[in-house]
């Protein structure tokens, strides 16, 4: 199994996600990743950045729009 790291950024600071798998997690999988951790981590703070209805709501814009993240990278350790 391999571990691999993703990148992140929330208010102009990067910060990382170890995951042990056996395959490069692709974009999708290292938001869904990301937004579990931040769940855990801002659980009962009410933390909302501003929406845009012009953007389409994917999972990386929900990511974005309610926690301020934006997943920057993937790579193995």
């Amino acid at each position: 199994m391999t571990t691999w790291i993703i990148a992140y950024n929330k208010d102009g600071n990067t910060s990382t996600l170890k995951v042990d798998s056996a395959h490069q997690p692709d974009i999708d999988e290292a938001v869904e990743l990301v937004t579990r951790k931040a769940e855990q981590e801002f659980a009962g703070e009410d933390i909302e950045h501003e929406h845009d209805p012009d953007m389409e709501s994917t999972p990386a814009t929900r990511l974005a729009e309610r926690y301020g993240i934006t997943v920057t990278g993937i790579s193995e350790a």
